[in-house]
């Protein structure tokens, strides 16, 4: 059996729910900022590898340069600004890497769908009326 775009879809969400919770549970850990960039970019690499898209492609490889530079900021922001204030800025700090992960998760998950070769296999079926079926029976 072959790969759907369902199952691409499944994949790349749980792929996203991983590394969000993971970015919840290390964002108040000083310096963190730094390590969760790298886990964006590998949270990017991975949702691409879900949708089935080459990574050497050359969109595929600015959407990741384009995402960890985004991360890079982001990460930089929420770090400086909360990351300073003991517990309530710690707590704050991981809620806002964990959100930064999952708007990016969201946006790249969109992005290798677009892009995906893998069919949709969602079940389209044409339901003429019968009046419909007997006008072309006649």
């Amino acid at each position: 059996m072959s790969k759907s775009l369902q199952d691409a879809d499944r994949e790349a969400q749980k792929l996203v729910s991983n590394w969000t919770t993971g970015a919840a549970l290390t964002g108040w850990i000083p310096g963190s900022a730094f390590f969760l960039t790298a886990a964006d970019t590998a949270m990017i690499h991975q949702v691409a590898g879900a949708y089935g898209v080459n990574a050497f492609d050359m969109d595929h490889l600015l959407s990741i340069v384009s995402g960890a530079v985004g991360s890079a900021i982001a990460g930089g922001v929420i770090a400086e600004v909360v990351g300073i204030i003991p517990l309530v800025g710690w707590a704050v700090k991981s809620a806002a890497m964990a959100a930064k992960a999952k708007v990016i998760g969201d946006a790249v998950i969109k992005y290798f769908r677009e892009r995906s070769d893998y069919p949709d296999t969602k079940l389209i079926i044409d339901v003429q009326s019968d009046e419909e079926s007997a006008g072309e029976e006649a």
